[in-house]
This record gives C-alpha cells, sequence and structure tokens, in this order.
C-alpha cells in the first residue's frame, strides 16, 4: 500500500560545490512540503526519457526556482539581457509538465516555475523585465528572501484566492524574468502594479495547475497564508492518490 501521505516531487538543478557538480534545491521547499502534509522528494536533472518514470511515482509536481529559461525553449532568440540558462532542465521540466497532465498530477510552479509550466504549454518569457518595461518595479529585491517588498492583486475568482482568502497581498520578489504571452491553457490570476504577471491557473479544473512568481516557501514559516498555498495543494494531490489508499474516500 502507497503511503497515505501525497508524495510531492520537487525539481531541482545542478551547482558546483566544493569543485563537485551537485544537485542543487532549496531546503525551504522541503519543509514547505513537510508542514503541509506530504512526502517530498528531490527529481534530479536527468534524460527526458525518465520523466514519465518520476511522475508514476509522484502525487503531485512542484517546479522549483533557478536559471533563466533557455530562449530556444520557446522559439526565441537569446537577449543580451540574458543570465545562466540551463537547457537540459528545461527539455526535462517541459516533459514532466507533459506527463503529469497525462497522469492527472496537480503542478505547482514556483518563480521560474511559473515561467517554465508557461513555456511548457505554449507560452513565452519576457527575457528580462527592466529593459522590456524601464518603468517597472524591482522585482529583484536586496532585502532579506523572506521579507516582503510589493503589493498583488489577486482575482477573487480563482483557486488561489480561496487559498489564501484576500485580494491583496504583499509578496518577496526575486527575479528579472516573467511571463510574456500566456499559454491558452492558463489564465491569470494575479498582477502587480505595473503588470506583471504574479500567477496564473489552468483553465481545466482538475488537475490544479498553479503557477506563483514570488516564493512563498521563504515566507511560509512567518506567514501562514504562504504555507496554506502548499497545504490545499498537497491536500490537492491526495486526490491522486487516493486510488491506492484502502478506505480513502478521495476528498480533498
Amino acid at each position: 500500500m502507497r503511503n497515505s501521505k501525497p508524495i510531492i516531487g520537487i525539481t531541482s538543478t545542478v551547482v558546483n560545490h566544493n569543485q563537485i557538480r551537485s544537485i542543487n534545491l532549496h531546503e525551504k521547499f522541503i519543509r514547505a512540503v513537510i508542514d503541509g502534509g506530504g512526502v517530498p522528494i528531490v527529481i534530479p536533472i536527468g534524460t527526458v526519457e525518465l520523466a514519465e518514470e518520476w511522475v508514476s511515482v509522484c502525487d503531485g509536481i512542484i517546479l522549483s526556482n533557478g536559471e533563466d529559461i533557455d530562449p530556444h525553449s520557446y522559439g526565441a532568440a537569446p537577449d543580451p539581457k540574458i543570465q545562466k540558462t540551463y537547457g537540459r532542465r528545461d527539455q526535462l521540466e517541459i516533459e514532466i509538465v507533459r506527463q503529469a497532465l497525462k497522469h492527472n498530477r496537480p503542478i505547482l510552479g514556483i518563480c521560474r516555475g511559473i515561467t517554465m509550466l508557461n513555456v511548457a504549454l505554449g507560452g513565452t518569457v519576457i527575457q528580462d523585465i527592466e529593459k522590456f518595461n524601464p518603468t517597472a518595479m524591482n522585482h529583484y529585491q536586496q532585502a532579506e528572501r523572506s521579507e516582503p517588498t510589493h503589493e498583488v492583486s489577486i482575482s477573487e475568482s480563482s483557486r488561489l484566492y480561496k487559498m489564501i482568502n484576500t485580494k491583496n497581498i504583499r509578496v518577496n520578489s526575486m527575479h528579472h524574468q516573467s511571463i510574456d504571452q500566456l499559454s491558452t491553457d492558463l489564465t491569470q490570476v494575479a498582477m502587480s502594479a505595473d503588470g506583471v504577471i504574479e500567477a496564473v491557473e489552468g483553465v481545466r479544473k482538475h488537475p490544479l495547475l498553479l503557477g506563483i512568481q514570488w516564493h512563498p516557501e521563504e515566507m511560509a514559516t512567518e506567514d501562514v497564508r504562504m504555507q496554506q498555498i502548499f497545504t490545499d495543494f498537497i491536500a490537492e494531490c491526495r486526490v491522486a492518490n487516493s486510488d491506492f489508499i484502502t478506505g480513502s474516500d478521495g476528498s480533498e
């Protein structure tokens, strides 16, 4: 019998640690998933062919933060402001999104993850917000990662609003890219005052597709609303897990 707690696969990247190529994922993702009632597993960089295997053992997927998305992944040329990219990661995560949809697995994209979700579904990326909009606010804060630095407005008809029960909230911000052309499979549900898309959801009700531009995992220990995003996402993933649990009623 499967573990009664949903298994949440979290994508990662590769960094050089002590001159050794190593898997990297911020620990606060792990904490937020555990505190939300899930069992986290780290998905390493691997071949595209492994995507279906990883998705098959998970009840939900979190697309985590990291590098810029390679413009080749959405058919664009690199802008002079582009920063570090990792094309192998892009291709793996695009396939993970495809397999998650095929197997009806909920997806939560955070920071890079919201733009990756959009690209995987046919959308594009603003490669540098400041160049695209010189009057934009600072979206790469110098404050502590857990500190909120600007406000976003949330649609009251959205799943996100139901999770955190507010239409205006201050968030942290650590990105220089954002969504440009929105996938037709997604709808915008939150925006900052300068027009940057801050959250998206799938146009279909199931499986839950949620992308968030800020970092709720960094704020979760200090703001219960940020932790609630993970808790509700994992509750949604429990539906996918329920078929494997004797006596489950499949409720969210």
